[in-house]
């Protein structure tokens, strides 16, 4: 499922766009709120799906809990379905919802900020400006998720892109030779003690 144009990195994967996994949803109901790592690991493997896809041309996705899916070993995905007409700023407004949604396992109103961390907090609210055009793009969400300063951009799209796959792909950690790996919260995958 290539996109004409985009290969090495950039092109659309399937699991971009049809995802496999449970829904957000239930994984908070099964295992609390998202914090810590594994916060910042969806925050940056969902922005990363986004702008991937927001690259490839699709936009109006309709994020929320019940359509972005979490395997079996923490990968975020997003469940097929039909898109809206709606442009890459809405995207935008409904991921910082998503992850506010993660970190405090409701979605009522602007409560559950308090358990963001300061960069995604802040990340966050520019999301939900009420002027569509003064959230940042999808993009941007991935270069200040890796930690990348806005004015120091050096690193290509096709370079950032790879990078977060990296960092928020499966998790799947070195272990002693001979030691069971055991699943943790939110489908982690963690050594046996």
């Amino acid at each position: 499922m290539d996109s004409q144009g985009w290969g090495g990195g950039l092109a659309l994967r399937p699991r971009d766009y049809l995802g496999m996994g449970e829904p957000l949803a239930d994984v908070v109901a099964a295992a609390g709120p998202y914090e810590g790592e594994e916060l910042h690991r969806l925050a940056l493997g969902t922005a990363a799906t986004m702008a991937r896809l927001h690259l490839t041309g699709i936009a109006g996705l309709r994020l929320g809990p019940h359509n972005v899916l979490v395997g079996p070993l923490g990968e975020a995905s997003f469940a097929p379905g039909p898109r809206s007409s709606e442009l890459p700023p809405a995207d935008v407004r409904e991921w910082a919802d998503v992850i506010v949604f993660a970190a405090a396992g409701h979605m009522e109103g602007g409560t559950g900020l308090d358990r963001l961390p300061p960069v995604l907090r802040a990340l966050v609210d520019q999301c939900r400006d009420p002027d569509p055009a003064a959230r940042p793009a999808a993009m941007e969400l991935v270069r200040v998720l890796l930690g990348h300063s806005a004015s120091a951009r050096h690193a290509s799209v096709r370079e950032l892109l790879r990078e977060a796959e990296a960092w928020a792909g499966p998790y799947e950690p070195a272990r002693p030779e001979g030691r069971p790996r055991a699943a943790g919260r939110h489908g982690r995958v963690s050594s046996a003690e």
